[in-house]
This record gives C-alpha cells, sequence and structure tokens, in this order.
C-alpha cells in the first residue's frame, strides 16, 4: 500500500465532499445516503423512518427501495407539507410534474428548479436559474464542453511536446477508460480488460488509465498509482484538489494524459465513449502527435432519453437541447478520431448517417471471454440450480443484466406472472442491479417465492447463475437505444447453451439466428408468456436453441480471435503514421 498516494485520495475525497456540502448540502446529503452499501443505506432509511414529517418518511421509503410507497407519501404532502427535500426526492423518482409544482411552491428552490430544467434537457435555462455561484460555473462550463468546436486546452499543464513516439514491433498502446477492474465489474470494464489482455498476449505493449480522482468517485480507494490486473497496468489519476469546472478538468486531464504517453514511450491512444473521454484523449493525441481511436460502445444521447419515465418525458427529451448537443458532440468527437470502432451493423450505420466517414468505421462485435467458453452447459438447469441452493423444479427464466427501464424486465415479470395464471410453473431469476430494482422488486411481489433477485454479482457468478436458468430472456423496450445497441447478454447466453428469447428489434436480431431462439414483440408481455410457455413444455426446442446458439457462437464470436482485430486496426494507423 502507497501510504503517501492513500493519503492523497483521501484528501481528495474530504476536499471534494467539502466542496459539494458547501455548494448544496440537501442534495448531497441524500444522493450520499443512496449511495451507500445497500445495508447502510436500508439502516439510514430506517432511522430516518422514526423522525417526524412527510419528507423524512419519504425518504425513509426511497432509501429502503419501497418507491410505491414513497411515491404515495410525496403525492399526499405535495400541497400540504412542500419541502425542498420533498421535491428533490420526487425528481429522484421521476415525478417530474410534483418535483415542478413543489418548485413553485417553495420561497427559495433555485437549485432545485435547475435541477428540473436538468433533467429535461433545457439546459441553458437550468444555468440562468441559478445565481451566480459554484454551480451556474460548473454548469455553464458543462455546457461550454458540449459546444460544437471546443476541444480541451493542454498548452498550460503540458510539461513536454516531443515528435511521436514509435516502437519496434507491436504498437503500444494506452487505453483511456471510464472506470476499470478491480473496483468496478461491470459489463463495459470486463470488456476493456478483455481487449487489453488479448492486445498484451499478442504481443503490444499496453496500459489503461481511469478518468480524474477514480475510483475515489466511487468511494474505494486504489493501493497505488499503478494497480496491476493480470498484467496490465491500470494507472490513476488523483489530484488532491479537483478542478472546479469540467472544462479546467479536461484541460488537466489531456495534459496528464500526453504526460503519461510521454514516460511509457506509446504510440497511440484508444478511447470508449462518451465524448468526455473522447476530448480528453483526442487533445493529448493532437499535442504530441499521435493517432487516437474512439470506440463507441453506445449511443449516450438515446441512452439518456430512454431513462425517462414516461413516453411523453422520453419524447420530450429527444427533442431538447441536452439531446442535440449530446448528439452532435459525439459525431464531432468520431469524426476527429483516426479510426472508429463500433460493435455492431445498426450502430455503424447510425454513426455514418450522422456523418462520420464510413471508412474510419471498423466492426469489433461484443464476444465471449473464454470463461463462457469453458463453462459446462451440458450441465442440465436442474443441476446448475442444484448446486446454487436453488429449487430444481419448475421452468426457471430470467437474465443477468444491469436493470434499468430500457432494458423491459417489467414486461418479463408480468409475462411469469400470466404464464403462472395460464398453468405453467415458471420461476423468474434476475441477476444484477440498477436505479430499476426496486420497483422491479415491487412489480413481483405478486410472485412469492417464485422469484428471485440476486443483486449485484460477480462474472463468475452471472454465469452461474445463467447456466440455472432454462431459457435467458433479453426483453428490451422498443426505443431507439435498444434498435441501435447491440448488448453482449444474448452472444453471452448463447455461448452458455441456453436458448434465448429476445424482443424483435434490429440491434438483437443482428445477434441472434433463427435457430438459437425466439424473437418476440417487444413490450407484448402476453405474447412474451406464451412463447415461454411453449418453449417451457418442449425439452427439445429448448435443447436445440441452446446447442445451436453455442455452436454459432464458438465459430463466430469467440474473444481469442475477434480481439485480434483491434492489433489489425492499430497496425493501420501506424502504417499510415509512416507514409
Amino acid at each position: 500500500m502507497n501510504l503517501k498516494f492513500l493519503a492523497k485520495q483521501i484528501g481528495n475525497a474530504v476536499i471534494t465532499t467539502a466542496g459539494h456540502m458547501n455548494e448544496d448540502r440537501v442534495f448531497f446529503s441524500m444522493q450520499l445516503a443512496r449511495r451507500l452499501p445497500k445495508t447502510a443505506s436500508q439502516t439510514v432509511g430506517r432511522l430516518l423512518g422514526k423522525v417526524p414529517g412527510a419528507a423524512t418518511r419519504a425518504a425513509s421509503a426511497w432509501l429502503m427501495g419501497q418507491e410505491s410507497r414513497a411515491k404515495t407519501i410525496i403525492t399526499a404532502a405535495e400541497e400540504e407539507n412542500p419541502s425542498r427535500l420533498l421535491g428533490e426526492i420526487a425528481l429522484n423518482l421521476g415525478m417530474l410534474d410534483v418535483a415542478d409544482r413543489i418548485a413553485d411552491s417553495l420561497e427559495s428552490a433555485a437549485s432545485l428548479r435547475s435541477r428540473i430544467l436538468w433533467t429535461e434537457g433545457k439546459i441553458d435555462e437550468a444555468i440562468h436559474a441559478l445565481p451566480d455561484g459554484k454551480r451556474k460555473r460548473r454548469l455553464s462550463a458543462e455546457r461550454i464542453s458540449m459546444s460544437p468546436g471546443w476541444w480541451p486546452d493542454t498548452d498550460t499543464y503540458l510539461t513536454a511536446r516531443p515528435a511521436a513516439c514509435t516502437s519496434a514491433g507491436a504498437a503500444a498502446s494506452l487505453h483511456v477508460l471510464t472506470n476499470s477492474l478491480p473496483h468496478t465489474r461491470s459489463g463495459y470494464a470486463y470488456r476493456s480488460h478483455l481487449i487489453l489482455t488479448t492486445l498484451k498476449d499478442a504481443g503490444h505493449r499496453v496500459a489503461a488509465t481511469t478518468r480524474p480522482s477514480y475510483p475515489v468517485t466511487i468511494g474505494r480507494l486504489s493501493a497505488d498509482t499503478v494497480e496491476t490486473v493480470d498484467g496490465v497496468d491500470y494507472l490513476r489519476d488523483v489530484p488532491l484538489r479537483p478542478a472546479a469546472t469540467p472544462t479546467a478538468r479536461l484541460d488537466e486531464q489531456a495534459a496528464w494524459i500526453a504526460d503519461q504517453v510521454l514516460e511509457r514511450q506509446v504510440d497511440l491512444l484508444h478511447t470508449t465513449t462518451h465524448y468526455v473521454n473522447g476530448l480528453a484523449t483526442g487533445a493529448a493525441a493532437r499535442a504530441i502527435g499521435l493517432p487516437w481511436v474512439y470506440e463507441v460502445r453506445g449511443v449516450l444521447e438515446e441512452t439518456w432519453a430512454a431513462a425517462g419515465s414516461t413516453p411523453a418525458e422520453r419524447t420530450a427529451r429527444r427533442t431538447s437541447q441536452r439531446f442535440a448537443l449530446m448528439r452532435s458532440k459525439e459525431i464531432e468527437v468520431a469524426s476527429a478520431a483516426d479510426a472508429v470502432i463500433t460493435l455492431g451493423e445498426t450502430m455503424r450505420e447510425h454513426l455514418v448517417a450522422g456523418g462520420v466517414p464510413a471508412e474510419s468505421i471498423t466492426l469489433i462485435p461484443n464476444s465471449v471471454s473464454e470463461a463462457v467458453v469453458n463453462a459446462d452447459p451440458t450441465r442440465s438447469p436442474a443441476k446448475a440450480r442444484a448446486l446454487l441452493g436453488l429449487p430444481e423444479d419448475g421452468i426457471w427464466v430470467g437474465t443477468a443484466a444491469s436493470i434499468v427501464g430500457y432494458e423491459g424486465l417489467d414486461d418479463l415479470v408480468d409475462a411469469v406472472v400470466l404464464a403462472r395464471r395460464q398453468g405453467t410453473d415458471m420461476r423468474l431469476l434476475i441477476a444484477g442491479d440498477g436505479v430499476a430494482l426496486p420497483e422491479l422488486r415491487e412489480r413481483a411481489a405478486a410472485l412469492g417465492d417464485r422469484a428471485m433477485f440476486t443483486g449485484r454479482v460477480s462474472q463468475t457468478q452471472a454465469i452461474d447463475y445463467q447456466l440455472a436458468l432454462d431459457a435467458i430472456v433479453i426483453p428490451r423496450k422498443d426505443e431507439p437505444v435498444c434498435r441501435l445497441v447491440t448488448p453482449i447478454k444474448p452472444i453471452e447466453a448463447m455461448g452458455l447453451g441456453r436458448p434465448v428469447v429476445i424482443s424483435d428489434l434490429p440491434a438483437l436480431r443482428e445477434l441472434v439466428p433463427g435457430n438459437a431462439g425466439l424473437w418476440t414483440p417487444p413490450q407484448a408481455p402476453q405474447l412474451l408468456a406464451e412463447s415461454l410457455s411453449e418453449l417451457a413444455w418442449d425439452d427439445g426446442a429448448r435443447e436445440n436453441y441452446g446447442q445451436n446458439g453455442r455452436a454459432h457462437v464458438l465459430a463466430t464470436r469467440r474473444w481469442k480471435e475477434i480481439g485480434r482485430r483491434y492489433g489489425q486496426v492499430y497496425s493501420q494507423l501506424m502504417e499510415a503514421e509512416v507514409r
């Protein structure tokens, strides 16, 4: 343990916390309580429940995951006992109209009003609603960073400006990431690590850096300035006193990346969505004279729009200032990169339609790790459940996923309820965590012990739980983000030899061949229930779908082979540099 770096991280956390508390202690305290570990958050919730007042009772229910109860309390109290805290909780629960009315009824609600406007995508109005101060300066700077043509300025910070580095043999790359192992165990972090280890095994020198102040930003501490996982170095950029605005932080980050390039003699830079990573990486590459790669793994503006609570809110978000700025900035950053990588054909078409040169884009799809390849799909789901201490009887359906609204897991819950009413002994298992989990648990209450939610799990545990399922379901909503972005879950499910049931959407159709599973209309629980029931009663179909899916994945989607395409992109860039 590097004690000096440990002290620096603690200092970073203290200074950042103090700054947020001084800026807006009500909002910060509420968000901090929600981000505590589950047991601690629920303890705070129980304590708040003993404090008189509608706002504290609503906060108690919210922290304990009882979102329906929290909404009922807020609705009953919004006219008689409106308060800033009540408005903030309403906003976090997606009750925009209620939060709006509460803000109107308060004498001093500039911060709440600004947050409502920002949530609605009305950026300039959100800034205008604030008095002069730290929050207004911060939001104004974020607005500047989204503006067309703005890029970080490295001149003030860069310590040297040599010519581009060149290595003998395979290109040396530095990857600029949002988060990473071992502190974040998400699909994003695992894909990043697979890329890095595949390149390393192929003879490339690789390293990665994470966003400034990570992992302090998620409440974790790094053992040292460099953490090594499976032979891959992850560099931590944790300033003692973070810059006060997003633009200043990006200036400093770009210069820090450039300094690491010089120290490690890197040949090229590689980063991922979203545009903030691209701005810092592109500025650093331009300052030193290196090529850089932008990997588009999602569609930022559509993901944000899909998080709206109602269809009307989602529609409004897509016509908002924030949506337009994010879309244009993503296209600007992708167009500025020397090479673009994306995951699927639908995503490639989206980029080309936005103006990114088609010849700069390489398709490198999601693929499965050797952990999936080496799993034992011949073990029956019932036996896999027995090893996990779960009942062997019944037909179990579910998934392992991030639990957000557009994943459509509410439709899956409803489908299981309907299937059971129609005589099928169907059970539900969902592994994962996310903002929609509390509401999903409440929705599944009618299933009693026929529904299981594991919460956050490791990659190994996610594989074990998926092997315990008779069918894996990806019931995504008919939202633009779901039509565009190709997820990894269907590929993993097929690789594990389990039948897959997907929503009939373009980004999913390109992943799952017809002989590996079933396609059902999105947002149609009754039709989904019928498909699942049909599958439940046909052991042979489940076996055939599982075998066909695994054969397809082993032939076309093994990461060991797919990952080599990164080296090919790098070689092309280095050859272009020589010319």
